[in-house]
């Protein structure tokens, strides 16, 4: 039998966080008739802020349960001090998170897989598609809590990077009755050869965006790219009916349209056992379940040397509801299948098209996300708030 360890988030903002992440991993444990083979033990860290408290937890699932792997949802940066102890242990530590962020180092740590969404991925890609257009000029805006990670960072390098010129930063107040968009606007109106937007918003803040963007978008006519959360099927249910979005395109790791075997067994396990809609959260922990089942396979075949394991899970591809994602052997960091879609009407989201040589990209990606020195950011894992 498997012992596996949680160290679980709590996330005022999406309260359903963890427990959708948990039973992802159970529902996808399940159709593999593997759930009667693992232990599992959990504990929480908060939001994922502290340190201490993230390895004292980790130690503690190590020394005190004997757990075999340790599942963190945690930001990557904030797991980094988790390697060695994992190595000395001979433990496999499996991070997982959306991807918001980008490792300090991207070293592979012997017994360590970062497994996540690949969010800055995927603003990475929008920040390019957006520097495609005739028109170079573009305008960041971005809420003060999604600013803080680096996939806004990546957004803007992959505009810059393909030729894009910034012309604006406008950043919007953590709370939410501070928000305004009236600094933009009179920019926009004052230089209108700035017509787009790279837009990074999350949850109630994406929500507010939308609705004071919209007769701003209509009146100067705006090109909107966007991070994955904003294409979240959840603001559907949020957004008035009659918001008219136009012109708004972004990069997705998924969407519940896509048609392929796994997303429609995935979605109809989630809303069997959960009686809810799956989600990115439910993905998440979809994923790792599919990680998790092959941990137990080449366990099973007599390889139990942890960084022997972690090494096999990187020759292997991964079916997933996205299509597909691996474990980059050079990093330890897994990548997958990324979308471009539209945005139009109320909410509506249509997949357009599916990047071609995802390899081809996550190797560039990775050579211009080298980050060096210190850069400010948010420590708690992201939408953990």
């Amino acid at each position: 039998m498997l012992h596996l360890g949680i160290l679980m988030p709590r996330s005022t903002l999406m309260p359903s966080l963890g427990l959708d992440i948990l039973n992802g991993i159970k529902q996808n444990l399940k159709r593999h008739h593997l759930f009667d083979d693992v232990k599992f033990t959990t504990d929480n860290i908060g939001f994922g802020v502290s340190e201490q408290e993230i390895y004292t937890k980790a130690e503690a699932l190590i020394l005190m349960s004997d757990v075999d792997v340790v599942i963190a949802i945690a930001d990557v940066r904030m797991t980094e001090m988790l390697h060695p102890l994992f190595a000395a242990s001979n433990k496999i530590l499996l991070v997982l998170n959306f991807g918001a962020n980008l490792p300090d180092s991207w070293q592979a740590p012997a017994t360590t897989i970062c497994h996540s969404l690949n969010f800055s991925f995927c603003t990475w890609l929008t920040g390019a598609l957006a520097a495609s257009k005739e028109n170079k000029n573009a305008a960041n805006v971005l809420s003060y809590y999604d600013a803080g990670y680096r996939q806004g960072y990546s957004m803007m390098m992959g505009h810059q990077h393909n030729a894009g010129i910034p012309t604006y930063n406008h950043v919007t107040h953590l709370k939410l009755q501070e928000f305004t968009l009236q600094p933009l606007e009179q920019f926009l109106q004052a230089n209108t050869d700035t017509k787009t937007l790279l837009c990074l918003f999350a949850a109630e803040q994406a929500e507010k965006f939308y609705e004071d963007i919209i007769p701003m978008q209509q009146a100067l006519q705006l090109e909107l790219f966007v991070s994955p959360m904003m294409l979240d099927e959840t603001l559907k249910e949020v957004l008035p009916l009659d918001l008219n979005i136009q012109s708004t395109q972004g990069y997705t790791p998924w969407h519940s349209s896509l048609d392929n075997e796994e997303n429609v067994l995935f979605k109809e396990s989630i809303k069997t056992a959960t009686n809810k809609t799956a989600n990115y959260f439910s993905l998440l922990g979809w994923e790792a379940g599919a990680i998790i089942a092959k941990m137990i396979s080449i366990k099973t075949s007599g390889n139990n040397a942890a960084s022997n394991v972690v090494i096999d899970l990187t020759k292997l591809p991964f079916t997933s509801p996205r299509g597909m994602f691996k474990v980059d052997p050079a990093s330890h960091q897994s990548y997958g299948a990324a979308y471009l879609a539209s945005c139009k009407n109320h909410v509506d989201v249509h997949i357009e098209n599916k990047l071609e040589n995802v390899d081809e990209a996550w190797a560039k990606f990775k050579a211009e996300m080298q980050v060096d020195g210190e850069s400010a950011g948010w420590k708690n894992t992201y939408l953990c708030i």
